[in-house]
């Protein structure tokens, strides 16, 4: 008992240091409220006897995270936060049992069932909030290895979304039990009222002048090099609106976007490929010693690196690294990868830098420098910033930097308080070629405002061919696309009163209470849910790979109403497993290369095709099959992709997925009972028996009809008893 009490003071002291906003005052309800309303809604079973707390307190309100377990921490858990007006904010489930199968089991409880649940828990815990909620559609989520069912919905509000609200939930696939629970939910909010605000045709007119679609080079990568291709896409990022009152430009979201190319490579490897005395060396390794050759030695690139300048490098600096990499993602060239550092009298690091180099020929790619002199004043602003930036790159990139354009674009992002400056500066010069920027290359530098340094230098710059813009669509014909086929919606947003970039971080600006001060504002917002690039000579909408976007849609099917597989079918299209709609064709003999996609959709190694439903190109179906032979589900001298399957074939690739093969192949170790087994092929009698045992197949009757063609609705009825296996 004596240590029960000790371990609550203790925590108790441990809340306060941690959250020194929160006061436990002597009586304090909180938390026996913040308790008492979890277990009014959830059952605490006896076994998660151990329970712990912590607490926060943010502008006049608490919020109690609750934890219950057992006592050796492992298994089953329930945790959950509660704040101090009763609402409770998180609540998560897990249920451990031994030997439970985790994934790729067919679900107990229709999504239909299970939304039901969701409903009914959410009003429950929330009397009315339905009314101001709406479901999103979330068809990404949709695999057979989720083990929950996601339901999103966002808070409304005069017929408008204000997506920044809303309650997510999670239920089991085959209990119907929440999992977790999710609210965001901004108190307290006044409304700006939808009165006197521009219309939708008024909007679309404001987003062309005041945020717009650009042309640009796009790049994507992959282990055969960088492809570019152009496309139109918005020149400014997701986080900005048009105000529905003013129709100018308004921005709030994440101050740090992403760039560059689309798809990140692994880190470079050193070149290792030295030959022995004696080795017969290939034509490839020939080549590659012979570049080798060609390349600047270490200590010509430790010269350059110590003769540049603006690096101040001094004799106290030592070279502690060095390495040469090949260039990602071009994958052609090499780099010279350099670090040093200088230590101070007692031995401590105060400076070091890192340098890349081009090791062809001397050309700097990138560095990163740290000062410290004990220094907190900014001494420098904007313009001596971009003074300083501009010196170094007319000094060692003067034919680049004169091919490039600078990005201002997050100049209203931040507003600085009164008589704060910021500590640093960051300039990125974005390169053009042929008149078109391609804001995957360029040149980017920073500041330090405090020491008047060059922290860091990035050129980013491809050896590449550039597509001709000389066929490339008129802007005004991607516009009509754009707000066709995307379009905007009206939205509320919470805008905070002001962000602001002190020399420690960015801050939300507080009112004079001491209060973040959010405002609610209407806006017009790109819909979401599909990508906002085009192909600039087709006008086609283009995923971040640069190939054409196809929209993921619930396999939902019009031809199976009075089918009699009719419940299998939709049990599995609801976990994304199917063929492409709206009409399934379910009586048309299958395609060999169907009944592969439908076995990728399920296996572990297909996880490349999950959710896609047709086989669109050569290349997609040489993909599949050569994933389906690594896998042993198909031989090279099988594949025949657009022939109908014969019944005993489907049961061959069946087995191989199940790992049975080997057994199967002793096949005359099987009694086979079907009257027709004369005409099944002697080598896959053991595969049918087992196929048969395991209630993959029933057969007609007495009969299997082995030479039959196998049906589109059969096939999927096969898949489905697979996963019941």
């Amino acid at each position: 008992m004596k240590r029960k009490i000790v371990l609550v003071i203790a925590l108790a002291m441990i809340v306060s240091l941690v959250f020194p906003g929160f006061v436990m005052a002597e009586g304090d309800p909180g938390l026996e409220n913040a308790i008492r309303t979890v277990k009014k809604f959830f059952e605490i079973p006896e076994e998660l006897s151990e329970f712990s707390y912590s607490a926060d307190s943010r502008d006049g309100i608490s919020y109690w995270n609750l934890s219950w377990y057992g006592k050796d921490y492992k298994g089953s858990n329930i945790s959950a936060t509660v704040d101090s007006t009763g609402d409770i904010l998180y609540y998560s489930c897990y249920k451990y049992e031994e030997g439970q199968q985790e994934y790729g089991r067919l679900p107990k409880m229709s999504k239909a069932q299970a939304k039901s649940n969701a409903e009914e828990i959410i009003e429950k815990i929330n009397p009315g909030i339905l009314a101001q909620l709406k479901p999103v559609e979330n068809n990404g989520s949709v695999s057979l290895n989720n083990r929950q069912y996601c339901f999103k919905y966002e808070r409304i509000h005069d017929g408008v979304p204000m997506p920044a609200n809303g309650i997510i939930a999670y239920i089991d696939k085959q209990t119907g039990e929440l999992c977790d629970y999710q609210k965001t939910w901004t108190k307290d909010l006044s409304f700006p009222s939808k009165d006197n605000i521009l219309s939708l045709e008024e909007a679309q007119k404001a987003y062309i002048k005041n945020l717009g679609l650009r042309l640009t080079y796009n790049a994507v990568s992959d282990i055969n090099g960088v492809k570019v291709f152009l496309a139109y896409s918005p020149v400014y990022g997701s986080s900005y609106y048009i105000d529905a009152a003013t129709g100018e430009r308004f921005y709030f979201g994440d101050l740090y976007g992403g760039g560059g190319i689309s798809k990140k490579m692994d880190e470079a490897h050193s070149d290792r490929g030295i030959a022995e005395d004696g080795v017969v060396l290939s034509p490839e390794e020939l080549a590659a010693i012979e570049e080798v050759s060609s390349l600047l030695s270490q200590e010509q690139a430790e010269k350059i690196a110590r003769d540049l300048e603006v690096l101040k490098m001094d004799d106290t600096f030592e070279l502690v690294r060095a390495g040469l990499y090949k260039r990602y993602p071009e994958n052609k060239g090499y780099n010279w990868g350099l670090y040093f550092s200088s230590n101070d009298e007692e031995g401590k690091t105060n400076r070091s830098l890192n340098i890349s180099i081009d090791a062809k020929t001397g050309e700097i790619l990138s560095f990163n420098t740290y000062y410290y002199n004990g220094e907190e004043t900014p001494k420098f602003d904007k313009d001596d910033a971009k003074e300083a930036v501009e010196k170094l790159l007319n000094e060692i990139q003067p034919d680049k930097f004169k091919e490039t354009e600078l990005d201002e674009q997050q100049e209203d992002t931040i507003v600085y308080p009164e008589g704060e400056q910021p500590g640093s500066y960051a300039f990125s010069y974005t390169r053009k070629v042929n008149g078109v920027l391609f804001p995957g290359n360029g040149i980017y530098v920073s500041f330090d405002a405090i020491t008047g340094n060059i922290m860091s230098y990035r050129l980013t710059w491809y050896d590449i061919e550039f597509p001709s813009v000389e066929k490339v669509l008129p802007i005004e014909e991607i516009y009509d696309a754009f707000f066709e086929q995307i379009g905007l919606e009206l939205r509320y947003v919470i805008k905070p009163e002001f962000i602001v970039y002190p020399k420690g971080g960015i801050t939300v600006g507080k009112a004079a209470d001491g209060k973040e001060k959010n405002e609610v504002k209407l806006v017009y917002a790109v819909k979401e849910g599909k990508p906002t690039t085009f192909d600039a000579n087709t006008g086609v909408v283009l995923n971040y790979d640069g190939e054409p976007y196809k929209e993921k849609k619930p396999l939902e099917y019009t031809d199976i109403s009075n089918h009699y597989a009719k419940s299998q079918i939709e049990t599995l299209a609801e976990n994304g497993i199917g063929l492409e709609g709206p009409e399934l064709k379910p009586d048309e003999k299958i395609k060999q290369k169907d009944f592969m996609l439908l076995l990728s959709q399920v296996v572990n190694a297909g996880y490349p095709f999950r959710g896609m439903s047709v086989l669109s190109t050569d290349k997609e179906t040489e993909d599949l099959y050569d994933i389906l032979i690594r896998e042993g589900i198909i031989k090279k001298d099988e594949i025949n992709p657009e022939a109908p399957l014969t019944r005993e074939d489907s049961v061959k690739f069946i087995i191989r997925a199940l790992k049975y093969d080997k057994v199967a192949d002793l096949s005359d170790i099987f009694n086979c009972s079907f009257k027709d087994k004369d005409e099944i092929d002697p080598a896959l009698i053991g595969y049918v028996v087992i196929a048969k045992g395991l209630k993959i197949v029933n057969g007609s009757g007495d009969y299997f009809r082995p030479k039959d063609e196998l049906k589109r609705a059969d096939a999927l009825i096969i898949i489905y008893n697979y996963l019941g296996v």
